[in-house]
């Protein structure tokens, strides 16, 4: 009678490089479905591709003081593509005003930013009266602060983010702290504020309170608003730039807490995912850039010069595809 012959069973080795080939099947199919979701669902953000401004006033009549008849058209200019901004609105004491006002644009193409400090004592035209930009939000909220900051320098706004200074107290605090070149020693007490501020001059490792204090104080310096932005927009460039790090990967989790608890926006999140994904591998270092309106102190506002500001808008604020001139701009004196 002849022996049957006995199956043999695949070796554990065999069944393991199978199960091990299964599973990376499996990753891979999950991946290329992530990345057709992404595609499909995470795209740029949907902006108006001109934008048109009203044709300058006509002069007036010299009898009559009524305006004589124009046929002058309305400006439009073309956006480039892949560029964006965002407004940033931070308020430190509660005052209903936005003490912290910066314009940030971001160019997907060339991976390149900037970041343009507005004085919070800046003149500026609210419903046809002069006020102090920083007005904008107790009158408004953010979407007034948006409108009068994209008239006044004839810039889009496409989002905006409002944080709450406290924010970088803890952020700083989470990152093991920042280094930054503070300008001038820093010292100065408020019971009514609940504000001490006792920070020597110089390079130095800052941990979140002392670094609250560094964008809080203004007493020392002899333009005093003009110094304090300055220095704000430069601790958020360190900040930025100090967050942004191989060695802070395992915090994500943490920072996006504090960002959700401290930080108001109207941009999606999908939009969100899109510019973070579009800045990986910025060289920060190189592709930032950041400044301040220039303008002159007129007690009390700070009134733009209409030259330099054209100059600074073409230059860190590249949203067309043809350089803008004062006469989309609504910069405002007395």
């Amino acid at each position: 009678m002849a022996k049957q012959k006995t199956k043999k069973k695949p070796s554990l080795c065999k069944r393991l490089l199978k199960g091990l080939y299964i599973l990376l099947v499996v990753i891979s199919i999950l991946i290329v479905g992530m990345y057709i979701a992404f595609e499909l669902f995470v795209g740029p953000p949907d902006v108006e591709a001109q934008v048109t401004f009203p044709p300058a006033p006509p002069p007036q009549s010299s009898d009559s003081g009524a305006p004589l008849p124009t046929e002058e058209p309305p400006i439009v200019y073309t956006r480039r593509e892949g560029v964006y901004t965002c407004l940033i609105a931070g308020s430190d004491d509660g005052n209903g005003k936005a003490d912290t006002i910066m314009l940030g644009c971001f160019d997907v193409g060339s991976k390149t930013a900037s970041l343009i400090s507005i004085p919070r004592d800046t003149l500026v035209n609210i419903n046809g009266k002069h006020w102090k930009v920083n007005a904008a939000y107790g009158l408004g909220g953010m979407e007034l602060v948006r409108e009068t900051v994209s008239r006044t320098l004839g810039i889009p706004v496409d989002y905006y983010v409002s944080v709450d200074l406290k924010a970088f107290q803890r952020i700083v605090d989470r990152i093991g702290g920042v280094w930054f070149d503070v300008p001038v020693d820093m010292h100065y007490e408020d019971p009514t504020q609940d504000l001490i501020i006792h920070v020597d001059k110089g390079y130095q490792r800052l941990n979140g309170e002392a670094a609250m204090g560094v964008v809080r104080f203004r007493s020392g310096y002899a333009s005093q608003d003009l110094g304090r932005v300055n220095t704000q927009r430069q601790f958020l460039v360190a900040l930025v730039k100090q967050t942004v790090t191989a060695s802070n990967v395992d915090k994500v989790a943490d920072l996006i807490s504090i960002l959700r608890e401290y930080v108001k926006t109207d941009m999606p999140l999908d939009i969100m995912l899109y510019f973070a994904t579009a800045a990986v591998g910025m060289d920060l270092e190189q592709s930032l850039s950041s400044a301040t309106l220039p303008s002159d102190w007129l007690s009390p506002y700070l009134e733009l010069r209409d030259d330099e500001v054209v100059e600074m808008v073409n230059r860190l604020l590249p949203v067309y595809t043809e350089p803008v001139t004062a006469d989309i701009m609504d910069i405002q004196h007395r």
